[in-house]
């Protein structure tokens, strides 16, 4: 990060209802902090940042307020950045006192630093994040459906109730179909506080399917937009790739030729292993899981799928539109992956190794097709 153009730095610790800004003017080395309270605007920062001596940077760590004040500061004639809090170093001092203060005035001198390893994040317009808390507004439905299917299913459990049918081939019948529902009414506990708490986990399975369902709907409009489509249609073509997946991938990554190399993928995924080495000593361990939630998930679950796989060709999904190149490029990565898989599966590595070094090779050939469908736009 190089902020040697700019005269003023700021750092910023920014939270709902108060930001604290520390100031560093590079030529006299002053430094000033001021914190505005009662929910500031964009405008009464900058106002104040403009005091001194431009141009002007300010960053601020990434968190729950999003990206809101770095694109109002823009607009305002203040450069702004997202920084990534995973890359800002912390030291013994700031574990034992942390305010807001010292927040921000870190923060100001990790910018100023000349060998300073903060990593910027990516800022999306907002289209695109208004499409990102579409796909995640779904992923959070889809997560309470089943919270609330489990806390129905531990209270029938807890009273002795089992769910145990099974089909002519002695395999366990499904949950949650008509079958499973009509087992469930048929039931009647010992108390009327159990039968009043089972009344009431039935509404809020019952509920929560509605919401998953209407999130669904939304979520196959946005699958639609000519903006994604191409993409999903694109990323379909590979196993391990649902058209979910697909748009969480488009809409997660943005710009897929941001990225100067599929390699640098699997470490903004979070699937690349932490490294503790000294000398000639080199230690790793579990995946960082530093990078992008989403993006990470549904690699595994993707990866679950491709040791599954068998080596068949992938069809079209209905209504797709690709190009002869992106499906043949596909067929290669289906064919890799496969192989792949198959290669791990007889080395008889454990399951989660497994699955993360699929996860590896497949967010390189996401990345790859990406990368194609983004030039056939162009």
């Amino acid at each position: 990060m190089n902020t040697n153009k700019y005269s003023t730095i700021f750092g910023m610790d920014v939270h709902a209802r108060s930001t604290t800004v520390c100031a560093v003017v590079r030529e006299t080395g002053e430094t000033q902090t001021k914190k505005f309270s009662n929910c500031p605007t964009p405008a009464e920062i900058a106002s104040w940042m403009q005091t001194f001596p431009g141009p002007h940077y300010a960053a601020y760590e990434s968190g729950c307020t999003g990206f809101h004040l770095c694109r109002e500061l823009g607009t305002l004639g203040i450069n702004c950045d997202v920084v990534a809090v995973s890359s800002i170093a912390r030291s013994a001092e700031d574990k034992k006192k942390k305010n807001d203060k010292r927040d921000a005035r870190r923060l100001a001198s990790e910018i100023v630093k000349p060998l300073s390893d903060l990593s910027r994040v990516w800022l999306p317009d907002p289209d695109l994040e208004g499409a990102r808390d579409v796909g995640r507004a779904y992923k959070s439905a889809v997560k309470s459906l089943n919270a609330e299917k489990k806390r129905l299913m531990s209270l029938l459990l807890r009273n002795g109730h089992v769910w145990n049918e099974r089909t002519a081939s002695g395999e366990l019948k499904k949950t949650f179909t008509q079958a499973y529902w009509k087992w469930v009414d048929s039931i009647t506990l010992a108390s009327p506080g159990a039968n009043d708490t089972l009344a009431f986990y039935k509404r809020s399975v019952k509920d929560a399917t509605e919401r998953v369902n209407r999130a669904k709907q939304i979520l196959d409009t946005s699958i639609k937009d000519p903006r994604y489509k191409p993409y999903v249609d694109a990323l379909c073509c590979l196993k391990g790739v649902s058209d979910i997946g697909a748009y969480t991938y488009t809409v997660e990554i943005g710009t897929f030729s941001r990225f100067s190399s599929g390699r640098t993928l699997p470490c903004w995924a979070g699937i690349t292993p932490a490294e503790r080495s000294s000398a000639d000593t080199t230690r790793q361990g579990h995946i960082t899981k530093a990078g992008n939630t989403y993006v990470r998930l549904n690699l595994a679950e993707g990866a679950n799928a491709l040791l599954l796989a068998k080596p068949t060709d992938k069809p079209l999904r209905k209504g797709a539109c690709v190009s002869d190149e992106v499906r043949a490029h596909a067929r290669c990565g289906n064919h890799r992956l496969i192989e792949r898989a198959q290669t791990i599966k007889q080395a008889k590595k454990p399951h989660n190794v497994s699955k993360i070094a699929i996860a590896n090779e497949l967010i390189r050939w996401i990345w790859a097709i990406g990368c194609m469908v983004e030039e056939e736009q162009k």
